[in-house]
């Protein structure tokens, strides 16, 4: 879904946040009860990539400074509601944890590489847990399919030679890089 979809199925969000990487909007709903549903999406490149709802109130939401200050750039804080992780943050420990058990259960290779597709498309990953994935296979090219799936969501790509130590062929290092979209600078000398 676009943007203008979204806007034409619920109207213009009563709060919007982003950053580098997303846009959030929210939504309070209140049809006709005490309680108010909550309603996030988030937004990358004009497409819908996450949604997320729950019941109560929202959050407060950090203070709006009107005027700058002499004392160092504010940062607001990030609010997290509850069951809800913003676009762009690694899966929580707890679901990360679930699913490696899940991998684990899985007999086949093929088995465990379709239901991390179908993780990978709602979820976020740091390479530490990239890392942990890949633990899961002895052999490189394995390993380089785990992070073909993941490569596109990992959060934290400067941490990216944690991934590429764990893989034992310089060739499969290279090809590791690219898959993240890291200059792989070579010495010509």
């Amino acid at each position: 879904m676009t943007q203008k979809e979204i806007k034409s199925l619920l109207g213009e969000p009563k709060y919007r946040r982003f950053n580098e990487v997303s846009e959030e909007w929210e939504y309070q709903k209140n049809p006709l009860s005490d309680e108010t549903t909550v309603i996030i999406i988030n937004i990358i490149n004009d497409q819908v990539v996450n949604m997320n709802s729950f019941k109560g109130e929202t959050v407060v939401h950090p203070p709006v400074i009107l005027a700058p200050t002499n004392e160092a750039e504010f940062i607001p804080p990030i609010i997290q509601q509850p069951n809800h992780r913003p676009n762009g943050r690694s899966i929580y420990n707890e679901d990360f944890q679930k699913l490696y058990n899940n991998l684990k259960k899985k007999p086949f290779k093929d088995d465990q590489l379709e239901l991390l597709n179908i993780e990978a498309m709602n979820n976020y990953f740091t390479c530490k847990q990239e890392l942990q994935l890949m633990s899961l296979y002895t052999f490189d090219n394995d390993k380089l399919k785990v992070l073909n799936i993941l490569a596109s969501r990992l959060v934290d790509k400067q941490n990216y030679e944690i991934i590429t130590e764990s893989l034992t062929f310089s060739s499969n290092k290279d090809k590791a890089k690219i898959l993240m979209g890291i200059p792989n600078y070579k010495n010509n000398y």
